[in-house]
């Protein structure tokens, strides 16, 4: 995604009720364009396709204040995205709140925290480094010896 002047601008995150916490970065396409009419949003039930990094936050470096990689969808999966059913349980139900209402396009970073992790953790929802994802491995794996909060960042490829 090329970088655009309002994604520089220091907008607060928003935080929900259940803690989980996101800051929206670009708000997609609205209005398909060929049609007029309004674009399909995030939500419950909807078929999505993302490209997702997610970082350790408690892993902050300089070079990375939001923390260290330990999963992208380029270097992890086969297709640079992932994609599934909002609510099916393949992912932490955190980061589909977080997710709700965007766009096609849309770009989100989305906040889960310590605890929400460890129960997707123990779930099974949690997207892994492939074996040849040394680093993301290692880190995947310090990551619950520590404070487990992670940034996801999110952009939305296709909404069904």
């Amino acid at each position: 995604a090329k970088t655009r002047p309002e994604d520089r601008l220091d907008i607060p995150f928003t935080k929900l009720p259940s803690g989980v916490s996101y800051r929206e970065y670009r708000e997609g396409t609205l209005i398909n364009r060929a049609t007029g009419t309004p674009t399909p949003v995030i939500q419950p039930g909807s078929k999505v396709a993302v490209e997702m990094t997610i970082r350790c936050k408690s892993f902050a470096t300089a070079n990375d204040p939001g923390g260290v990689k330990y999963f992208t969808t380029r270097d992890d999966t086969d297709f640079n995205e992932i994609a599934w059913t909002v609510g099916s349980g393949d992912l932490p139900p955190g980061l589909e709140e977080g997710m709700m209402g965007m766009h096609k396009d849309a770009i989100r970073r989305i906040e889960l925290p310590s605890e929400m992790v460890f129960a997707a953790r123990k779930d099974g929802q949690l997207p892994l480094p492939k074996d040849t994802n040394k680093d993301g491995k290692r880190r995947y794996e310090s990551l619950f010896k520590t404070d487990a909060t992670l940034l996801f960042e999110v952009l939305v490829t296709r909404i069904k």
